[in-house]
């Protein structure tokens, strides 16, 4: 999947990221414009427990700031 208006959808990313999220609770995205890949594993199921991407994203996005 790919986010084309971030802020829209409530990320704080970089237009044009794209991203996969997998079974229990993996992630990751890559960011062209912050030349950034970003790659989570756990074995967490269900993978909607918690919110580890808005997380990540949050944390790693404000550190960029």
């Amino acid at each position: 999947a790919s986010t084309i208006d971030p802020i829209g959808n409530g990320h704080p990313v970089s237009p044009g990221i794209y991203f996969w999220g997998g079974l229990a609770s993996t992630l990751f995205w890559v960011d062209p414009a912050e030349e950034m890949v970003v790659i989570f594993m756990t074995q967490l199921i269900p993978s909607r427990t918690f919110n580890f991407r808005g997380q990540l994203e949050n944390i790693i996005y404000g550190a960029l700031n």
